[in-house]
């Protein structure tokens, strides 16, 4: 659990320099995607072979783990969204090590921050301000560990406190967690990891502003060999942020859309929508889910209160318990802060993020309340009645999908259902290009063009060239779309006079003797010769165009691009990623 107060020393390739920060950076926005999960958070460097490859920079307390944190820190300066996300997922790596670590570990990094600041106090130049903060970390590490506090946190056996100063935590002041009194905060020992977290915290957002404030960044953009590496790993950054909240949060989604993406939210908030929709209403806890989900995918903030007022302007559906309140009044001002609050605008001015799907798995509702994980919190029945209109005849998915939740995997059921819904995304988006491709070759209606027409129809010789440039769109499209008739014999020349019109006679020259045939002459010629290959290629487009059935092996194939740890992220897989 390193607290990076001593700057790191010695000699280190360039280009080793730069691997080492760009593996970190990979590997610090791994963990802010994932945070909550705790097997997510465990499985990434198995997911990822390049920070596998290269971890040895995130072995904690070594050298290169000190150098590519303080290489990060100058990659942020002059860029508020790289300094704010910085701080956030190095502090999550730091609570991550704590969680991860013992008594014993917690014991020798306090003794090593008292040992670097001390460093720090008679070596390195220090502004009035930083020297001031400086102390009051060491005095509290020192209160830390003369009053016991590591082993008393480990057994929970006691009830005993220190003092603090309020700037050192303010985000457990934030959270209401201590008691301000005089300017100083009271630790119970039973927080001491949130202390750790917090003073983590303000050691690094203070070390980033001294950096600012001394010039390192126009130290940086003067040196052309670490200018260039800064610029690397904000480009790097820029590109990777967006397969997390941070970029979803600025798109552009309005509240008029949100009725088209519900099929490719998860479960757990088509339910809420569908309760939302079918009531115009929902209680408080799931309204505020349902919220910072709708955030998270890239709704705004006034995009998001335009989406509530739609529904509690007008009256309350249904007699079903729940919320009564409508937007008119106090009400009005009310969901409007609260709204504003979750995208810190109000209040405290925290960005909140969406629950995890860890939270959602094991939330307990309140009676009349909704929400929660359904592959934990309903029963067999009902998710039963639940996969019915989602699966259709995907048998084969609802028997695997029940199979993990009966294992008691909610995350490996959910995981499947969006494989699921990639695949046949997938598979709509490759029939309508072959589906445009085809018409596309009718308008042209050349003889080359004729022949790849002809294969993709899967038809065979007797299908002549003439028969094809006689088609229309609209027939071709109704003939692959919906099955065919059984024909009898006074229905086929009505039947092939609608889907194959009269064709110019100049096209039958090549195909007959009789250059001047009469319609009927026509009609007969095409009857008797490509009547029943012209509806057996038919049947064979409209299987490719209408039925998608997969099963276990095209499942197998999706699951590996299938992770996520938030209805968020499931959202942006199921939504963007793609498989072809």
């Amino acid at each position: 659990m390193t607290f990076y107060i001593k700057p790191p020393e010695g000699n280190i390739s360039l280009s080793k320099l730069r691997q080492d920060a760009e593996t970190r950076l990979l590997f610090l926005l791994q963990i802010h995607q994932r945070w909550g999960d705790t097997d997510q958070m465990r499985s990434i460097t198995l997911d990822h072979p390049y920070i596998r490859s290269n971890s040895e920079c995130l072995i904690e307390g070594s050298r290169k783990d000190r150098i590519s944190h303080f290489l990060l820190r100058l990659a942020s300066l002059g860029s508020e969204q790289f300094q704010g996300f910085l701080i956030a997922a190095e502090t999550q790596l730091f609570e991550h090590r704590l969680e991860c670590g013992d008594e014993r570990g917690i014991m020798h990094s306090l003794s090593e921050l008292r040992r670097h600041i001390s460093f720090a106090l008679k070596n390195m130049t220090l502004t009035s301000s930083h020297k001031t903060f400086m102390l009051q970390v060491q005095k509290v590490t020192k209160e830390m560990l003369l009053t016991g506090m590591v082993k008393c946190s480990a057994e929970q056996t006691c009830d005993h406190s220190i003092q603090v100063p309020w700037t050192l935590v303010e985000s457990l002041v934030k959270e209401r967690y201590v008691v301000v009194n005089g300017g100083q905060a009271k630790i119970r020992c039973q927080i001491l990891l949130q202390l750790l977290c917090s003073v983590f915290k303000s050691t690094l957002d203070f070390g980033i502003k001294q950096l600012s404030l001394c010039g390192a960044n126009d130290i940086v953009v003067e040196d052309h060999r670490m200018n260039q590496v800064k610029k690397s790993l904000r480009r790097l950054f820029r590109k990777h942020q967006g397969s997390g909240c941070t970029v979803l949060s600025s798109s552009s989604l309005r509240h008029t859309d949100i009725e088209n993406q519900v099929p490719y939210f998860p479960l757990c908030m088509q339910e809420l929508h569908k309760i939302l929709s079918s009531t115009g209403r929902l209680r408080h806890h799931a309204r505020i889910r349902y919220t910072l989900f709708l955030k998270d995918i890239g709704l705004p903030v006034m995009e998001n209160i335009a989406f509530w007022e739609d529904f509690y302007c007008k009256p309350k559906l249904g007699h079903g318990g729940g919320c009564c309140h409508s937007w008119e009044g106090s009400d009005k001002r009310r969901y409007t802060y609260g709204i504003r609050h979750l995208y810190g605008i109000e209040g405290s001015r925290r960005n909140y993020t969406s629950h995890s799907c860890t939270a959602l798995q094991t939330l307990q509702p309140q009676p009349l309340e909704v929400g929660g994980c359904p592959f934990t919190s309903y029963s067999e029945d009902e998710l039963s009645d639940l996969f019915n209109p989602l699966l259709e005849n995907h048998l084969e998915m609802q028997e695997a999908i029940t199979k993990e939740v009966k294992a008691g995997r909610p995350s490996a059921a959910c995981k499947i259902l969006l494989a699921l819904t990639i695949f046949l995304r997938s598979e709509d988006s490759r029939r309508s290009n072959k589906k445009e491709k085809l018409l596309h070759a009718f308008d042209k209606g050349n003889i080359q063009d004729l022949e790849e027409v002809k294969s993709k129809l899967q038809c065979t010789a007797n299908l002549t060239d003439s028969a094809v440039v006689g088609l229309k769109h609209s027939e071709i499209i109704h003939n692959i779309e919906h099955p065919s008739k059984s024909y009898t014999d006074k229905e086929k020349r009505t039947d092939l006079q609608l889907k194959i019109p009269h064709c110019k006679s100049q096209h039958f020259k090549h195909l007959s003797s009789a250059t001047k045939c009469t319609q009927v002459n026509e009609l007969t010629y095409i009857e008797n010769h490509n009547l029943q290959n012209f509806h057996t290629s038919c049947n064979g487009m409209r299987n490719q165009f209408h039925e998608c059935l997969c099963d276990i092996e095209d499942i197998n194939e999706v699951l590996p691009k299938c992770n996520f740890s938030r209805p968020s992220h499931y959202y942006l897989k199921a939504k963007y990623e793609s498989i072809l």
